[in-house]
C-alpha cells in the first residue's frame, strides 16, 4: 500500500507552529502559513496529494511502512486508519492540534519541540472556530494538553455531537468536572495515557513522573470507561530502555490486550531497539512473549550501531535498581 488519504482530509499543527500533513509524515510543510486552513489548501500540500495519487512509495512515509510489516497492533498504521475511515476523502475532516509545548515532564524520548522543560515555551494561536464546522475527528496533544487551559476553549467550540475526540495525556492531571462533562459530550472519546514503565521505571524514563499520582489518576479515568463511546487506553512506547518490561506493564493494566495501545520508537536513534547489539535484542524478545512476533521483524531492521549504543549507555547509567539485570548487559 502506498496511497494515503491523510493529505486529503487531515492536518497537524505541532507545538512549534509547524504544519504537517500527518504526524507520521517525516517532514513538516516548509512554507509559512497563517493558519491550519491555509496550510491544508497550500500548493505544497497539493504536491503531496499528487505524489500519493501517483502510487509511488514515499520515503517520508517510512514509519507506516514499518508498521504495516508486522502484526499485533489494534491500528496497523496511520495510513490504514485514514484509508479505512475516509474511503472518499473530500475536505478537511480531521485535525491534530498542539496548542503549546507546555509540559511538566522531561521524558528521555522527548525534546524542546514537545516540552518546555527542555527550553523555551511555544504557544500557538487557537484555530478559527469555523474550521471545526465539518470536523469528524479531533486529536489534542501537547505538551500536556490538560496543563494548557486553552484546550478547554477548543472543547467548547467544537461541535461535539458529530465529532470523535482523542486526547493524549501523560496522566499527571485529571481534569475538572466541567471539562469531564465536555469530554462526555463528544460522539466518542478516547483518552490515551502515556505510560512507558511502571513505578520507578516510569519515573526514570519519564522524568517529572510521580508514579503514585499517575496511578491514582489512571484509576479515575478507568471509572469513566464506557466502551465503545468513552475509551481509556494506556499507551506504551517500546524503546531501548523500557523494552524488557512490557509484560510488567500488561499485568499492571489488567486489561485485555486489545484495549491497550503500543508502538515502537524510531527516533531518537540511541533509543531505537533496532540499533542494539544482537544479544540485547535476544534479551528483549525473550522477555516479550506477547509482543515477540510483532517486535521481531522491526528489531532486526538495522544493525548494531556503536555510536548510538555509547550514547544510550550514558543514559542507562542512571537507571533504577529494578533495571540492574538489564543494564548489566550494556557493560558485560
Amino acid at each position: 500500500m502506498t496511497f494515503c488519504a491523510a493529505p486529503f482530509v487531515h492536518m497537524v499543527q505541532n507545538p512549534n507552529g509547524q504544519f504537517r500533513t500527518c504526524c507520521m509524515y517525516e517532514k513538516p510543510l516548509e512554507g509559512k502559513y497563517a493558519n491550519i486552513q491555509e496550510a491544508f489548501d497550500s500548493e505544497e500540500n497539493a504536491v503531496i496529494r499528487q505524489r500519493m495519487l501517483s502510487g509511488d512509495r514515499l520515503p517520508e512515509c517510512q514509519k507506516c511502512d514499518y508498521d504495516e510489516e508486522h502484526a499485533g497492533k489494534s491500528v496497523v498504521s496511520y495510513r490504514s486508519h485514514f484509508n479505512n475511515t475516509y474511503p472518499k476523502p473530500d475536505g478537511l475532516r480531521s485535525l491534530e492540534i498542539s496548542t503549546s509545548n507546555i509540559c511538566n515532564f522531561k521524558c528521555i524520548t522527548c525534546d524542546e519541540e514537545f516540552s518546555n522543560q527542555f527550553g523555551e515555551t511555544n504557544i500557538n494561536e487557537l484555530p478559527d472556530p469555523k474550521i471545526y464546522e465539518k470536523l469528524e475527528s479531533l486529536k489534542l496533544l501537547g505538551g500536556e494538553p490538560f496543563l494548557d487551559k486553552r484546550n478547554k476553549t477548543i472543547l467548547q467550540q467544537v461541535p461535539r455531537k458529530d465529532c470523535e475526540l482523542h486526547v493524549v495525556t501523560n496522566g499527571s492531571i485529571f481534569p475538572d468536572d466541567y471539562t469531564v462533562g465536555l469530554l462526555n459530550q463528544f460522539k466518542a472519546t478516547s483518552i490515551s495515557i502515556s505510560i512507558d514503565g511502571i513505578g520507578d521505571k516510569a519515573e526514570f524514563v519519564r522524568p517529572g513522573t510521580k508514579w503514585s499520582r499517575v496511578e491514582r489518576n489512571y484509576k479515575k479515568w478507568a471509572l469513566l470507561r464506557d466502551k465503545p463511546r468513552f475509551g481509556v487506553h494506556p499507551h506504551y512506547v517500546v524503546h531501548s530502555l523500557n523494552a524488557p518490561y512490557f509484560e510488567e506493564f500488561l499485568e499492571w493494566c489488567d486489561l485485555p490486550f486489545h484495549l491497550l495501545s503500543w508502538d515502537f520508537l524510531v527516533s531518537p536513534k540511541h533509543l531505537n531497539i533496532s540499533y542494539l547489539p544482537d544479544k540485547i535484542k535476544t534479551y528483549i524478545l525473550d522477555r516479550n512473549p506477547t509482543l515477540r512476533d510483532s517486535l521481531e521483524k522491526f528489531i532486526y531492521t538495522n544493525e548494531y550501531n556503536e555510536r548510538h549504543f555509547i550514547k544510550l549507555g550514558t543514559v542507562a547509567f542512571n537507571a533504577p535498581d529494578s533495571m540492574d539485570e538489564y543494564v548489566e548487559y550494556f557493560y558485560s
